[in-house]
């Protein structure tokens, strides 16, 4: 655990009711932006063992939303991330990019791709110093690469995509949740 303002800071795994938790402050999170309309209960219900929080005492400071590949056995998706203003620049969500890196490569998958808007060049860096390079796209925006239409009619995205290096064969499969620190 972290101690940070009168408050220890705990990563766990995603539940239940936590999509609550989410859904109530998200849009506020995201200075007003309707984003409570992307957030899906599955990920607090079928993908909890890969989707994380982080709480300091009662509040909820941030979520990673993540899965496993159904498709290919060798990559893991983070879906979304959001961070209380009041905590970020905290290295809160590089932490979460680590927590689930880790369990993506305890499943043996080598590749995480994650995917953000065109226009948000502070997601766009952060992936970046992270380690994330841009897939190349359909067209390009501000020197960007873009894919067209990635989340249906003008919803042109930024992908990206990071090598992870996998546990070696028999490492231990499940991944408990862990205190960030």
């Amino acid at each position: 655990m972290v101690y940070l303002d009168d408050r220890w800071l705990h990563l766990r795994a995603a539940q239940r009711t936590d999509y609550s938790r989410v859904l109530s402050v998200i849009d506020d999170w995201w200075g007003g932006r309707q984003m409570s309309l992307r957030l899906s209960h599955v990920f607090f219900s079928h993908f909890s063992t890969t989707s994380y929080v982080i709480d300091a005492g009662d509040e909820l400071a941030a979520f990673l939303l993540g899965f496993l590949s159904q498709s290919d056995q060798t990559e893991a998706y983070i879906h979304f991330i959001g961070v209380h203003p009041a905590f970020r620049r905290l290295a809160i969500g590089t932490r979460l990019y680590g927590r689930f890196f880790t369990a993506a490569a305890m499943q043996g998958r080598t590749r995480v791709r994650s995917i953000t808007s065109s226009g948000n060049r502070a997601s766009i860096a952060f992936h970046q110093a992270l380690g994330f390079t841009v897939e190349h796209g359909d067209t390009s925006v501000d020197g960007i690469p873009v894919h067209l239409d990635y989340a249906g009619p003008g919803g042109h995205r930024v992908v990206f995509s990071r090598r992870v290096a996998a546990f070696p064969h028999g490492a231990a499969r499940r991944v408990p949740a862990q205190n960030v620190g």
